[in-house]
């Protein structure tokens, strides 16, 4: 069982633990309002999705099996509660409506308000992927169990919202990607990130074995994946497939101990590139 934790608080509601069931709606409820409000671009009608949202997934918890987390699995269910409404749906939402929704993760200034302006303008399709990517952080596999649809269509539809949003954006900025701040330029040149790297184990032990694992996604196929190391020099992953990366070193035995800065890069064969900062720790 990958999502044990999951499993359990669910085994718990459904035996009739209150504090379970408050525990549920407390970790997943801004999430999916937040979901519901950056789709619908509306707060009535997002309030009203999420709550009907969680009224299916109530009804629902005797199904779940864990298969995937209760985040990814609550998400599909306001996918589908989103899908129902958007069809039976007759008006577009008002201009002046979305530019003064608040966002409750950007600042109020005016690159935060002419993204926004911009997302609103993508075809729902664009919208949905674009929103589960870069606001909810799910991974490009679990959006395909979201929405349904193959991992591959995902990956074309972000790349296809980026390229929308560019042109809407040029229509009232003359180079968006320059003109926006350093997050909203990561968004619209973005076609590579590294999603996940895990090092074991930790902390390092001089003369002991080190192993990294680094999951990617990119539009392009990804040419190489390497790490900088403090002293200037590189180490290079090995493919494992298309999206996972692994990399097995040893810690020289002089290797001091300390915490020290280690920098991810990884390129795609279209030129994209993305980097991670993390650390590495010796003791």
């Amino acid at each position: 069982m990958r999502h044990w934790k999951d499993k359990w608080l669910v085994q718990r509601i459904l035996s009739g633990d209150k504090a379970a069931g408050e525990q549920f709606v407390i970790e997943h409820y801004e999430a999916i309002f937040r979901f519901l409000r950056n789709l619908t671009g509306n707060k009535e009608d997002a309030e009203d999705l999420t709550q009907q949202t969680f009224l299916r997934a109530w009804e629902a918890l005797p199904s779940f099996r864990g298969d995937s987390s209760l985040s990814t699995w609550l998400h599909s269910i306001a996918y589908r509660e989103y899908t129902h409404w958007l069809r039976s749906r007759r008006e577009f939402v008002p201009l002046d409506e979305i530019v003064d929704m608040p966002d409750e993760q950007a600042n109020q200034n005016l690159e935060a308000v002419l993204l926004r302006w911009a997302i609103y303008r993508l075809d729902p399709e664009h919208r949905e992927v674009f929103v589960l990517y870069y606001v909810q952080g799910f991974s490009v596999s679990e959006i395909a169990k979201i929405i349904g649809v193959p991992a591959g269509t995902v990956k074309s539809r972000l790349f296809f919202a980026r390229q929308k949003l560019r042109e809407l954006l040029s229509d009232v900025i003359p180079e968006p990607v320059r003109a926006l701040g350093k997050n909203y330029q990561e968004v619209l040149k973005m076609a590579v990130r590294i999603a996940e790297v895990t090092v074991t184990p930790s902390p390092l032990r001089p003369g002991s074995s080190a192993h990294a694992k680094c999951r990617v996604e990119a539009d392009a196929p990804v040419r190489r994946v390497y790490a900088l190391l403090p002293d200037g020099s590189t180490v290079t992953f090995r493919k494992v497939s298309e999206t996972e990366f692994e990399l097995s070193e040893q810690v020289p035995w002089d290797a001091p101990s300390g915490t020290y800065p280690v920098t991810l890069v990884a390129e795609t064969e279209t030129g994209e590139r993305a980097t991670l900062a993390t650390s590495i720790t010796i003791a």
